[in-house]
């Protein structure tokens, strides 16, 4: 017996036109928003009403056959989805994707697959036209880096300034620590320590970097036993604030690189008994929404990681595959005080 399913159409522009009493191209311009358009807001709501009742979605592969631009798909790759400053990340991403009307598709490396074995398969498979990047390693960036240049593949690095990496829009981390740094010397404080991502992680090592900096500049003395470092993870964090309780001379504050490694240094100073801010200042990278809602409230460096996700796919889409892309994100750092930090008992 043939099995005789229905056959789905699809609704064209000229069936809305039709229905609209229009012209197709009126359609197709109200739909990109051409400024050039002249009509009145009784026609476009014509279209509009018309759109609606035929339930019309356009063919933006189509679109793409008959114009120059080639990126229909984007993947954004990440390290994993429990950090929720990636969710950032990919939340800007998808205010782009949604105005440029390109697919968005996020994926992560698991613990078995790296970050290069991922880009090969999702390169070789056609799924994705171009690829943002965020997260990983100096050397795993340097792979990558290679790898695409070679194929003359659009990509686009998110926060990396690894040696011999051309395409990449990143948040100006220097300044971001300079703000927390001097914050808390602002209070008194300057028996200033450091949890930091690990030297081997890129932003690890140009955090490390920033926060010597920042010490430095403000009339402190540097030493290497100031900096703790450890994984970026709320274990991360907490396996930090033991090894700071160690330490001489004790702190009065704490900078720590990461919001998730904060969350945990928080949860290890309870532990100890240790009162934040009264006996310890605290403030962190990262100002995530949830930082208002600890106890205490957090102070944090807002680094405009959505600005990051949104930018870097505007970047990506508009500009050619072999053009130079290396800038910081147009918003800069800000700092958001809360309880966290005070100053030092007179």
């Amino acid at each position: 017996m043939t099995n005789h399913s229905p056959k789905i159409s699809r609704v064209t522009g000229s069936q809305v036109a039709a229905l609209a009493k229009v012209d197709a191209a009126v359609v197709s311009k109200i739909l990109k928003e051409d400024p050039t358009l002249r009509v009145s807001s009784e026609t476009r709501k014509r279209v509009m009403d018309a759109i609606e009742q035929l339930g019309y979605r356009p063919n933006y592969a189509a679109q793409r056959l008959r114009s120059s631009r080639k990126i229909g798909a984007v993947g954004l790759i990440i390290p994993n989805f429990s950090n929720p400053a990636f969710a950032e990340i990919v939340h800007g991403a998808e205010i782009a994707a949604l105005k440029q009307k390109v697919a968005l598709f996020v994926s992560s490396n698991s613990e078995l697959t790296t970050p290069l074995e991922l880009i090969i398969d999702l390169v070789a498979s056609g799924r994705v036209d171009a690829l943002l990047i965020a997260g990983g390693s100096s050397s795993e960036t340097a792979e990558i880096n290679e790898y695409l240049s070679a194929r003359n593949f659009p990509y686009l690095f998110l926060n990396r300034q690894s040696i011999g990496v051309k395409r990449s829009l990143f948040l100006d981390d220097e300044y971001a620590i300079s703000l927390l740094v001097d914050h808390l010397v602002e209070l008194g404080h300057k028996k200033i320590y450091n949890i930091a991502g690990r030297s081997s992680m890129e932003t690890g090592k140009r955090r490390q970097n920033a926060f010597k900096k920042a010490i430095t500049e403000a009339g402190l003395t540097f030493s290497p036993d100031l900096i703790v470092e450890e994984e970026y993870s709320a274990l991360g964090g907490q396996r930090g604030f033991q090894e700071i309780l160690k330490r001489k001379p004790k702190a009065t504050a704490l900078v720590v690189s990461e919001f998730n490694m904060a969350v945990g240094a928080l949860n290890a100073a309870r532990k100890a008994k240790v009162v934040v801010p009264d006996d310890l200042s605290m403030v962190a990278f990262n100002n995530l929404e949830f930082a208002s809602l600890l106890n205490p409230t957090l102070t944090t460096v807002g680094l405009q990681l959505q600005h990051l996700g949104e930018e870097g796919l505007n970047l990506l889409i508009e500009k050619q595959p072999k053009e130079e892309i290396y800038q910081t994100v147009s918003k800069s750092a800000e700092l958001f005080l809360r309880e966290s930090s005070k100053s030092l008992r007179k």
